[in-house]
């Protein structure tokens, strides 16, 4: 009785703590590629133009 009233309380838990990590590395990976797009005009203007 007492493992299923643990599974119940910390199974949301849990997943909300996956879920925040997942988020924010997506949220980290589009500021990466934003910036990497960014360098890479960056160079061009100054080595190309």
């Amino acid at each position: 009785m007492v493992m299923k009233h643990e599974i119940i309380i910390f199974t949301p838990i849990f997943v909300l703590l996956i879920g925040s990590i997942f988020f924010t590395i997506l949220k980290k990976r589009k500021r990466s590629a934003k910036s990497i797009y960014k360098l890479i005009d960056d160079l061009e203007k100054k080595y190309i133009y």
